[in-house]
């Protein structure tokens, strides 16, 4: 009888002391989660929810231009080639779309993946096709088309005031699914 109690009280003194264990590593993980997600608020990145990743880049003037000096402003971010078909179908929602927003708010740029282009020098030809009037870049060496992890061209990325991006699309972009999107607030001019 003694031993049986003993034996008890020995299990439920392990019991006890394995949940008390694992609510301390329940309480250390719980703490890491949250420093995670309050890490993860502030971090660069790529993805929606992220605060988009600087980059500099040369436009077409052979100025160096970095995303950064857009902040305040709503960006519309476009990666393209002039040799996708899909990057030339959805070129002229774009522009139109530059024609249609108030500057003040909103700035479209353009990043031309340079690296993958058969012939760098017709991307000026293919801007000028287009009659593209808002800011194009040139990513000669691939590096933002690697940092950005594009998986196929076009991707736009909607990025806010503060630079966090709202969103990310990969394929065309039309002005009927830009019309309807709560990034643009309805401001976007008949």
């Amino acid at each position: 009888m003694f031993r049986n109690r003993f034996f008890y009280l020995a299990a439920i003194f392990f019991i006890f002391l394995f949940l008390a264990l694992n609510y301390e590593r329940s309480e250390n993980v719980t703490k890491r989660l949250e420093q995670d997600v309050v890490a993860s608020a502030s971090r660069a990145g790529v993805y929606k929810g992220d605060l988009a990743q600087d980059f500099q880049l040369v436009n077409a003037r052979g100025e160096m231009v970095r995303l950064s000096q857009f902040r305040g402003k709503k960006v519309i971010l476009n990666f393209f080639a002039t040799w996708c078909g899909p990057c030339q179908e959805e070129m002229p929602t774009l522009v139109e779309l530059d024609k249609r927003l108030n500057n003040e708010t909103f700035t479209i740029i353009g990043v031309n993946v340079t690296k993958e282009e058969p012939n760098p020098n017709q991307v000026k030809e293919f801007i000028k096709h287009y009659q593209v009037e808002y800011v194009v870049l040139f990513d000669g060496d691939g590096k933002v088309m690697k940092d950005y992890q594009l998986i196929g061209i076009p991707t736009t990325l909607f990025i806010d005031e503060k630079g966090k991006i709202i969103e990310r699309l990969n394929g065309i972009v039309s002005l009927e699914m830009i019309k309807n999107h709560n990034f643009f607030d309805g401001k976007i001019n008949q």
